[in-house]
């Protein structure tokens, strides 16, 4: 039987360079009266001053993965009585999803709590075309919940997840140079779990020519983004741009490794 719940809730934010977001993620969770601790991964920028300037405890935070960060918060930062709540700076959970979530799982019907996602794209909201699933972001205290998968993670088997009816904002407002920087890394790690067979398969299909073209054209037809007007289409674009880093990072990955078997001349 599961350890009963107390309901003390605590919200940990994963950040890095987001001055331009941190801030409107922790006045919501202000609203919400509930204590915030910023993991920063050595940012440059005002992030961590901005948050201690809102009241969060700030401390410095080594990142891996995401992985690790959230079972580090979920299995060892919260006890098995306590809940946890795991958001990325660029989040801002409402009012409303979190009553749902915290519901569900002091109702003992979950382990963890889903949220659909409500993307904005350069601040405006995409009403049609997103691809991004539901994201767990409140968990049960006490145990790891993630494994690793292709340049993400997956809930662990067994994980009793609820996926809640309200949804969860996200509003990235970096530049678009850190939007590049994050794709490189992910189809970085991408290769490299591909390589240790850590991937799933869809991830085998990404960084090939046909979903470089079907995921943008998904998003935008299929999905509806074309009704969206520039929103839809940018959002389309930034996933033709995804997908090329992660075709260009495959093929240049396999170049490497077919030049290293290439005997030297005599």
């Amino acid at each position: 039987m599961p350890v009963p719940l107390n309901g003390e809730l605590v919200c940990y934010v994963l950040a890095k360079n987001e001055e331009a977001n941190i801030g409107r993620c922790l006045r919501a969770l202000q609203q919400a009266c509930i204590p915030a601790v910023v993991l920063d991964s050595h940012s440059t920028d005002r992030t961590a001053e901005i948050a201690r300037e809102l009241g969060a405890r700030v401390e410095d935070h080594d990142y891996t993965t995401h992985a690790d960060a959230l079972n580090l918060i979920c299995a060892s930062r919260t006890g098995s009585g306590e809940l946890a709540m795991v958001l990325d700076a660029d989040m801002v959970v409402p009012l409303a999803l979190l009553s749902e979530a915290r519901e569900l799982i002091l109702s003992g019907v979950a382990d963890a709590v889903a949220a659909p996602i409500e993307m904005y794209w350069n601040g405006a909201a995409l009403e049609k075309g997103s691809l991004c699933p539901p994201k767990p972001f409140m968990f049960r205290g006490g145990k790891p919940y993630f494994e690793p998968l292709g340049h993400g993670e997956r809930l662990r088997p067994g994980v009793r997840l609820s996926v809640a009816k309200r949804r969860l904002i996200h509003n990235d407002l970096k530049p678009f140079s850190a939007y590049l920087d994050s794709q490189h890394r992910y189809s970085r790690n991408l290769v490299e779990r591909a390589r240790a067979n850590q991937v799933s398969l869809h991830d085998r299909l990404r960084g090939t020519p046909v979903m470089m073209l079907f995921v943008p054209l998904f998003s935008y037809i299929f999905r509806g983004g074309i009704f969206c007007g520039r929103t839809g289409l940018g959002y389309a674009l930034d996933r033709l741009i995804a997908e090329a880093i992660m075709f260009r990072q495959r093929i240049a990955s396999d170049q490497r490794r077919g030049s290293a078997h290439i005997p030297e001349e005599k």
